[in-house]
């Protein structure tokens, strides 16, 4: 019980509440951006047959950031994501012409 009053008196924690509730927002846009470029580079490959070289590294990216901020979300890790630190690097896209 002693900690739950040193908690309810830390800064630290209520400092941590207000970045988890600003990060909780930025993935709940983030995934709404995600699903739109699903959706694009579905209908890209579609009719063009191949994929969407920048909407993959921008998805590549954005999944590593959800991912990070999930991660801050659920303790996994102190530090921040972006803004705090540097965007994700997006993932080199696959070959397509090689067999699966």
């Amino acid at each position: 019980m002693q900690a739950f009053f040193e908690n309810l008196k830390s800064e630290d924690f209520w400092l941590r509440l207000a970045f988890m509730l600003l990060f909780l927002i930025g993935v709940e846009v983030a995934l709404s951006v995600m699903l739109l470029l699903i959706m694009v580079q579905f209908v890209y490959r579609l009719f063009m047959g191949k994929l969407q070289a920048e909407i993959y590294a921008f998805s590549s990216s954005l999944s590593a950031f959800i991912h990070q901020s999930y991660q801050f979300l659920i303790y996994q890790v102190e530090e921040k994501p972006f803004p705090f630190n540097d965007w994700p690097k997006a993932k080199a896209m696959p070959d397509e012409d090689a067999e699966p």
